[in-house]
C-alpha cells in the first residue's frame, strides 16, 4: 500500500512491507495533544484491498459544564452532575451524578450552545447504590430543543448497560446539532448519568490555545473555535489587562453575541465562588469625554447591542469609561473607572496552531510546521497526479486553507 489517509488532528507512524515490496505494510495513528482516538489504533494494509476503511477519529469534549436539562429534578441528582468532568466510578461512594425521578421514558439533555459536528457520545453510569442500569437506550443529535423525536438517532442501545461502566457510542455518521439528548425509550424508571461526554472535531482543543507564558491559575477554554482566558485569581486596571492578553497574541474579549454571550456567562456564573471581585473587564469603551456616547470594542468596532443593567452606564463623576460585566447584576454590563487595578478579565485570542492537518489516501505532506502563517505541501507517489489544492496555509483563524487534495493515477 502506499501512504494511508490521515484524519484531522492525528499523525501516522507507518510500518514498511517486509516482503521485498515497496509498499507499506500497518500505520499506527495517534491524536494531538488535547483530543482522544476512538476507533482503530492501528490499520493494516492488505495487498488486494487496500488499506482498512475504517480510520480511526480524535475528537474533544465539547459537552462540559454546559447548560443542561433533564425530564424531571432530584435533589440528590442534579443534571449538571452529569457532565461536570467528574465521572467517579473508581469511587462509587463519592460519585455525584444527575438523576431522574422514576416515570416513563425518561431523558436528559446537554445544550452545546452552538451546533457542532456530533461524532461519539460516551456515558458512564453510577457505580454503586443499586439504581436501575440503563436499558432501551436512545442518543439523539439535532437543533429542536423541544421535540426529542425530531432529531436524528445517533445511537440506539436495546441492552443493558451495567452499573460502573464506560460505553462510547459512535453516530453512524457526523450529527450537526446544538443538542444532545439520551432518553430510555419506553422504560419506567429513573435516568442517573455520571458523566457524559461529547466528542467532535471540528472544535479546538485548549491546548491549541495555552501561550507559553500563561499563568498557571488561568483557566483556558474554546469555544467556537475561539480561545478565551478566564483570569479569575488575579486584578488589572484595563489598561493592564490589556496588555497581558496581548502578549498572548489577543486582546480583552470583544464582538461578544449570541451563543458566545451564553457560554462566557455560564463559564462566569460556574466560577463565581473562585473570582476575587465580579466585576470582570470586556474590551468595550469609550473616549474619555463627557459628552461621548459611542462605546467601542477594543479592535475599533462599534458596539451595536449592549446588554446594560438597570440605570446603567451612568458615567458617574464623568470618568466610568470602561466595561464590566457585572455579577451582582447577572452578569449585565456596567461602566466603571478604567484604573480599577483588583478586576478579573477574561482574553480572547486564536490558537496558536492549526493541528495536524488531515490528508487522503496515496498522499503525503511535506512540512511539519502547523504554527499560524506556515505552509504545507502535499506529494503524490511517482505515477500520480496531484488534484486540488497542493499547498494549503495555516490561516490566522486555526483553521487549514483549502481542503486536502487527492492523488490518481495517470494510466487510469
Amino acid at each position: 500500500c502506499g501512504p494511508p489517509a490521515i484524519p484531522a488532528n492525528s499523525r501516522v507512524t507507518t510500518e514498511a512491507a517486509t516482503d521485498g515490496g515497496r509498499g507499506l505494510r500497518s500505520a499506527r495513528y495517534e491524536c494531538d495533544s488535547g483530543y482522544e482516538l476512538f476507533g482503530q489504533e492501528t490499520i493494516k494494509c492488505d495487498p488486494v484491498r487496500g488499506w482498512d476503511r475504517d480510520l480511526p477519529f480524535c475528537g474533544t469534549n465539547v459537552a462540559y459544564r454546559k447548560p443542561v436539562n433533564q425530564s424531571s429534578a432530584t435533589r440528590a441528582g442534579p443534571a449538571g452532575f452529569a457532565n461536570d468532568g467528574k465521572p467517579g466510578n473508581q469511587n462509587p461512594d463519592g460519585q455525584e451524578c444527575s438523576e431522574t425521578q422514576k416515570e416513563p421514558s425518561p431523558w436528559w439533555r446537554v445544550d452545546l450552545l452552538t451546533p457542532e459536528a456530533v461524532r461519539v457520545v460516551r456515558i458512564t453510569t453510577r457505580g454503586c447504590c443499586g439504581h436501575q442500569p440503563l436499558q432501551d437506550l436512545e442518543i439523539r443529535v439535532g437543533n429542536s430543543s423541544t421535540d426529542l423525536q425530531r432529531n436524528p438517532l445517533c445511537a440506539w442501545y436495546p441492552g443493558t448497560m451495567d452499573e460502573g461502566t464506560t460505553k462510547s457510542f459512535t453516530c453512524a455518521r457526523p450529527l450537526i446539532g446544538q443538542y444532545v439528548t439520551i432518553q430510555l425509550v419506553g422504560v419506567e424508571s429513573s435516568l442517573s448519568l455520571c458523566e457524559v461526554e461529547v466528542f467532535s472535531n471540528d472544535e479546538f482543543s485548549p491546548d491549541r490555545c495555552a501561550a507559553p507564558n500563561l499563568n498557571a491559575d488561568t483557566v483556558l477554554t474554546t469555544f467556537a473555535k475561539t480561545c478565551y482566558e478566564f483570569h479569575i485569581t488575579r486584578g488589572e486596571s484595563f489598561d493592564k489587562a490589556r496588555q497581558v492578553c496581548q502578549s498572548h497574541g489577543g486582546d480583552l474579549i470583544h464582538n461578544i453575541r449570541g451563543a458566545t454571550t451564553d457560554y462566557i456567562i455560564s463559564e462566569l456564573e460556574r466560577r463565581k465562588t473562585d473570582l476575587r471581585t465580579q466585576l470582570v473587564w470586556i474590551g468595550a469603551q469609550k473616549d474619555p469625554s463627557i459628552t461621548s456616547r459611542t462605546w467601542k470594542w477594543v479592535n475599533g468596532d462599534t458596539v451595536l447591542k449592549p446588554t446594560w443593567g438597570k440605570d446603567q452606564p451612568n458615567n458617574y463623576n464623568g470618568e466610568q469609561n470602561c466595561v464590566v460585566l457585572d455579577g451582582g447584576r447577572n452578569w449585565l454590563w456596567n461602566d466603571v473607572g478604567c484604573n480599577l487595578d483588583y478586576l478579573n478579565f477574561i482574553c480572547q485570542h486564536s490558537p496558536l496552531s492549526c493541528g495536524s492537518p488531515e490528508a487522503l489516501v496515496n498522499t503525503t505532506i511535506v512540512g511539519k510546521n502547523f504554527t499560524i502563517g506556515a505552509s504545507i505541501s502535499y506529494n503524490c507517489p511517482v505515477g500520480h497526479s496531484l488534484i486540488g489544492d497542493g499547498q494549503r496555509l495555516c490561516q490566522g483563524s486555526g483553521v487549514w486553507s483549502g481542503r486536502p487534495p487527492t492523488c490518481k493515477c495517470k494510466h487510469t
